[in-house]
């Protein structure tokens, strides 16, 4: 008992053995955490729907990981008789400066748990991306990958620049302008045969005449709804009701009005 009396009172030997003791009890319980975590995880079963609330788990646990490895250092580092206080004041400064130069990086990843948080978008969701719509076909905390419905291109746009983009609809509106010398009897039941031939497209789920949009210049303007069964579809749609608006027009025999220009010579 003596011996070990003597071994305590030598600083080295306790501040090893408190230390060691402080890594134990870390240990300890990191292990009971992943246990835990490990058996939360096992009663979800997690889709290609729910990977948003997976990465934010994801990222909890990663910050949690190193918030338990730092305060760990800096309680062995206090306990050897480190002046932590000042090594925490030239971390701050460090991480001033590296925040600094990556500050783009950290922009997306703020972004990034902001869109997985709010729901912004998700896997298979048709968004907008200034002049450009897709198919949602990945994303995680530093960008999102947009696949193009007009040229199938691979977009990838970093979560910064979230703000440019909007969620679209997959519904098509198409303007049909018709001449103001058309009956409106005659002119509505041209309509209601142009969206039962659009609804016969493929690719196409409903049709809906809408009413009078706008009396224009030359002509008025009717509105047409058109519902697609798939996002990815919209392009392809939209040109199959144009072309079958175009055929019932043509069966009618009515003209769709263009703004004509008169010149007078003298």
């Amino acid at each position: 008992m003596e011996t070990i009396s003597e071994l305590w009172d030598i600083a080295a030997v306790r501040h090893a053995v408190i230390s060691v003791v402080f890594i134990l009890i870390t240990v300890i319980f990191w292990l009971i955490y992943r246990c835990i975590r490990k058996s939360y995880r096992k009663k979800r079963d997690i889709d290609e729907k729910t990977r948003a609330a997976s990465s934010i788990r994801s990222v909890i646990y990663d910050t949690i990981k190193v918030s338990i490895f730092l305060l760990l250092v800096l309680a062995i580092l206090q306990i050897n008789g480190v002046n932590v206080t000042s090594l925490i004041a030239g971390v701050g400064v460090a991480s001033a400066v590296i925040g600094l130069a990556l500050q783009d990086f950290l922009k997306d990843i703020i972004m990034g748990i902001h869109i997985m948080m709010d729901d912004f978008y998700q896997i298979g969701d048709l968004v907008k991306y200034e002049d450009e719509e897709g198919i949602v076909e990945a994303f995680n905390l530093r960008s999102t990958k947009l696949r193009s419905i007009g040229s199938g291109d691979l977009i990838t746009i970093c979560n910064r620049n979230v703000s440019k983009v909007s969620k679209s609809s997959s519904d098509i509106y198409i303007h049909l302008p018709l001449p103001y010398d058309l009956a409106l009897g005659d002119a509505n039941a041209l309509l209601e045969k142009a969206v039962e031939s659009i609804k016969e497209c493929e690719g196409i789920a409903d049709s809906t005449f809408l009413g009078t949009n706008n009396f224009d210049d030359s002509s008025v303007d009717h509105l047409i709804k058109v519902v697609c069964e798939k996002p990815d579809m919209k392009l392809g749609c939209r040109r199959r009701a144009l072309a079958a608006i175009r055929q019932t027009l043509e069966t009618e025999h009515v003209d769709i009005p263009y703004q004509h220009v008169d010149v007078h010579m003298k």
